[in-house]
């Protein structure tokens, strides 16, 4: 999917979510709606966006949303290594 698609539905999924809560909740409510209603590509393309531009083009909270989407992708892996190696 084109890039620039992706960052204006993050963009007006973070604008939805302004309005509702405190910035730091409507951070977790984009980066929960990512990850609920996004198809597993889309999510991948952000994040590997987000990591080589650092979120160039997203509004603040869409960056801070994808922030914390971003970080729990990457501790998803250490995590189930390190349950892994629990288990052994």
């Amino acid at each position: 999917m084109n890039i620039d698609l992706l960052i204006k539905m993050t963009n007006e999924i973070s604008e939805f979510f302004a309005g509702t809560t405190d910035a730091d909740s409507a951070a977790k409510d984009v980066a929960n709606h990512l990850r609920r209603y996004w198809e597993p590509r889309m999510r991948a393309q952000m994040l590997k966006y987000y990591e080589e531009r650092q979120g160039a083009g997203l509004n603040d909270l869409a960056k801070n949303g994808v922030a914390l989407l971003y970080a729990a992708a990457k501790a998803a892996p250490a995590a189930a290594a390190s349950a892994k190696g629990a288990g052994a």
